[in-house]
This record gives C-alpha cells, structure tokens and sequence, in this order.
C-alpha cells in the first residue's frame, strides 16, 4: 500500500478515484485531456496528493468566484441575497476555539433544522467535503458545506453562522485561519454556487469580518452583512 499523507503522499489511479469521489474512468478522461496533474512511472500514472490538493482549491475558486458570472447577471437578487438566510438562532458569537471537525458538528448539532434532517449524515457528508478540498476561500472565512445537498431534502436555503474566538485551521494550502464560518445549506450545488459566489465576495471584505468579530449580538451581525451586501450592490450597478 502507498502511503498517503497530508505532505505530499503518492496516490495511484484507484486512490485519487476514492480520494476524488469519481470513476476510474473519469480519471482516465481526465488525464487524457490533461486536466489532472500527474507524472507517468513507467506505465502507471501517479499523483501527489498536496498537487491535488492544490489542484482542487484552484478548480473550486474558478467555479465559485468566475464562473457564474453570466449566471448571475440573470438572476433576481432573492435568488443569491445573503443576509435573508440568516436566522438569529442560527448564528453563534464567541464559539470556543475547537479543532476543524468538532467545530463543525457543534454547528450541525446547535443549528435549528428543518425536522427529519438526520444531522449527523450532514456533520458527515461537510465533513468529507472539506477532505476533498478546504472551503477557506478567504482569508477570514470558511463556507462548509455538504457534498450534496440534495441528500438532505432541505425545503429552503438557509446559513449557519458561527464566530470563533480564535482562528481555526481547516488546512487550507494558503494558510487561511478563518474565524468566521460561514456554513451553507443549499437544495442543490448549483444553488449553493449561486451563494458562495456573493459570500466569497462580502466575507473578503476586511471591514465586515472586523465588524462581524466585535459585535455584541446575533442581531448586529445580520445588520453587518445586510450593510456589506447592500453597499456590494449599490456599487456594482454603477
């Protein structure tokens, strides 16, 4: 058995498709169109997983951050608005600091839920999600989320919100610690990229995450992002 490791380890072909949740042969269409970073070992193809890693994170900023642009252009600003998915009972102020994965099913276990949501399926199903690649596209900010939504039956979209008190890892190649985390339950991915593509935006901005990090309740943070998104509308119409 190869080893694998968070450093670098070599997969080999059956690997990278359990590690990537694909087919072998949508590995194999892969590397013939040369969309995976590989190196050939006599007849055997190898990957390293910090390559793939790297590899991931740049393919999910593409999507999430560029490639719903003409989407978005399209849409009424119901569909994408950030602040509506936001309920005070699903926002947490001055989380202990806990490790990636605990923080996480605290969040799942605290949330208010629609009612059959089995929730540690969810705290599951984020959990790989963020094995595959760290969703801390900004410095600041996480946007967890499960694989696919549509396991879940979620009738809406809705965020859970929770505010570290200190920067937590999710092992991001970039080094982002966020402290702000921003999880996002969609009914689909298309809809979840819908949001992330605002999120990624709001949660950039500096000046939110210090005023979101200082706030003294759940309701002032709802005003924060409310603000950050109407002045991210305000200026793109001009």
């Amino acid at each position: 058995m190869l080893s694998i490791d968070g450093t670098g380890g070599i997969l080999n072909i059956k690997q990278l498709s359990e590690y990537l949740m694909v087919s072998e042969k949508t590995i194999y269409r892969m590397l013939d169109r040369s969309l995976l970073p590989a190196v050939r070992v006599g007849a055997q193809w190898r990957f390293r997983k910090r390559d793939i890693d790297a590899w991931l994170d740049e393919r999910v900023k593409k999507v999430e951050i560029e490639g719903q642009k003409a989407v978005l252009e399209e849409l009424a600003p119901s569909e994408i608005d950030i602040h509506p998915l936001l309920l005070s009972k699903n926002v947490w102020l001055g989380v202990p600091r806990l490790p990636r994965d605990e923080l996480l099913s605290w969040i799942v276990m605290q949330a208010t839920l629609d009612p059959g949501v089995d929730r540690q399926a969810l705290y599951e199903s984020i959990r790989a999600r963020e094995e595959l690649c760290s969703t801390a596209l900004v410095k600041d900010a996480a946007f967890p989320h499960p694989i696919e939504p549509s396991d879940f039956g979620f009738p809406r979209k809705r965020i859970l919100l929770a505010v570290a008190r200190e920067p937590v890892s999710f092992n991001d190649p970039h080094g982002h610690r966020p402290r702000v985390i921003v999880v996002i339950l969609s009914r689909t991915v298309q809809g979840y990229l819908l949001t992330i593509s605002r999120a990624v935006k709001i949660f950039g901005n500096p000046a939110l995450i210090g005023r979101i990090t200082r706030s003294g309740g759940t309701d002032e943070v709802i005003a924060a992002i409310r603000d950050a998104e109407e002045r991210l509308m305000a200026s793109s119409s001009r």
